[in-house]
């Protein structure tokens, strides 16, 4: 193993200790564990020589200038928050690597450009349903009304949260990124699915990334009492809302040949108790492709079979449209370089999609984008069973690094 790699390594094993449990690792956005595992980059970072920011929406920007700061740098990065009850690397192992690649460079002279990491704040949604949070946010995607909106279980706005890190969104008009801000973006990142560790390919280099488009979905029955109340008068939520689970499954595997997923992922049920007929049931679907046509498609195919369960049980159905990304198509030269470095290397690349949103997504569009994919195990993610062989990471640390120093050091 590399001494870049080992210091990734040694990284990713610090933060993984935050926010651990005997039930995997939570660390939610703008949470004690997430600013605790930032104070811990920071302390790792400043130590090799780069300085350190944080914006006006959280996110923290880390430098080592160039020779010359007239020619925009190279940027890396992931996120550092996790699901409820996740793994070890998802998004750390990106921030790990960009790091490591900072921690070599400084042990050189200095390249032409700047090299930089960043760390965008909330990625995951788990926490106020809106996922992306920092990256959204300096690409001009998310305005002072929606980080009100958006609140977590206890109540908290997005907007307070923020500002609970001491950061405030006001001023985030001087933060945004706009084209030629940034060289490159380039982030390293588990694949999340299977394909990799199925196969001899040893990374992938990502060409486009799958939108997600969710939505709330709320039964309005009536609550009764669970014995007293004949079955032919009941308005049964909780039955309704397992229609809805099934006609969401059903659209998303007609739609999978055309690379389309959908799930409900999160059921609230009211009130909740062992004697009452349920009265309501919240329900979040996610839905995602990488066909605009598609997914929408497939949208319109739910909504038209949520209407049919509503008017068979004579039951109110209402839904909210949370978020509606576009799919990203990353930066073609980019990817070809990248797929480059690793053929001339002797490692076998595959040139793939990604199933699942990345920050890159919103900085592509502003910024000249790639992801490199490495293997996890089985495909897990976003579970305490996530998992990696650092063997198998080590060919795209390699390219992210060989990369990062090559387009730095560019006149």
């Amino acid at each position: 193993m590399n001494a870049g790699l080992q210091f990734a390594r040694r990284l990713v094993e610090e933060v993984a200790q935050i926010g651990r449990t005997d039930q995997g690792v939570t660390r939610l956005g703008f949470s004690p564990a997430d600013r605790q595992a930032r104070e811990l980059l920071i302390e790792r970072m400043t130590s090799v020589g780069a300085s350190v920011r944080a914006d006006s929406v959280g996110n923290l920007w880390f430098s080592l200038p160039g020779t010359n700061p007239n020619h925009p740098g190279i940027l890396m990065g992931s996120h550092l928050d996790s699901v409820p009850q996740g793994g070890d690397f998802d998004g750390v192992l990106g921030v790990a690597c960009a790091a490591a690649v900072m921690d070599q460079a400084s042990r050189r002279e200095p390249l032409t450009r700047s090299l930089n990491c960043v760390v965008f704040a909330c990625e995951e949604s788990s926490r106020f349903r809106l996922s992306c949070v920092g990256s959204r946010a300096v690409a001009g995607q998310l305005s002072l009304s929606q980080m009100i909106r958006f609140k977590d279980s206890g109540g908290v706005s997005l907007l307070n949260a923020i500002r609970g890190f001491g950061c405030e969104p006001v001023t985030l008009d001087r933060d945004l990124l706009v084209p030629g801000s940034y060289e490159a973006f380039l982030e390293l990142h588990i694949e999340q699915g299977p394909a990799l560790d199925s196969s001899d390919d040893q990374l992938g280099v990502v060409e486009a990334i799958a939108a997600p488009t969710r939505f709330s979905v709320t039964i309005f029955g009536r609550a009764d009492h669970s014995g007293a109340c004949p079955m032919e008068l009941r308005h049964d939520a909780l039955a309704a809302a397992s229609e809805v689970v099934l006609v969401v499954e059903r659209v998303g595997r007609a739609y999978s040949p055309r690379r389309v997923v959908a799930a409900v992922t999160t059921c609230r049920v009211f009130p909740n108790a062992i004697n009452v007929v349920p009265g309501r049931v919240e329900l979040a679907v996610d839905l995602r492709g990488i066909d605009r046509r598609a997914i929408d498609e497939a949208y319109q195919a739910i909504v038209q079979e949520i209407d049919r369960v509503a008017g068979e049980r004579q039951i109110r159905i209402d839904r909210e449209l949370l978020g509606s990304s576009e799919p990203v198509v990353l930066d073609a030269l980019l990817v070809h370089r990248l797929k480059a470095f690793a053929q001339n290397k002797g490692y076998k690349v595959r040139v793939m999609p990604s199933g699942a949103g990345h920050d890159s997504m919103y900085v592509a569009p502003l910024i000249p984008t790639a992801m490199i994919f490495v293997p996890c195990r089985d495909g897990r993610s976003h579970c305490p069973e996530e998992s990696i062989d650092w063997d198998r990471v080590e060919p795209g640390y390699d390219v992210l690094e060989s990369a990062a120093l090559t387009l730095a050091a560019r006149p």
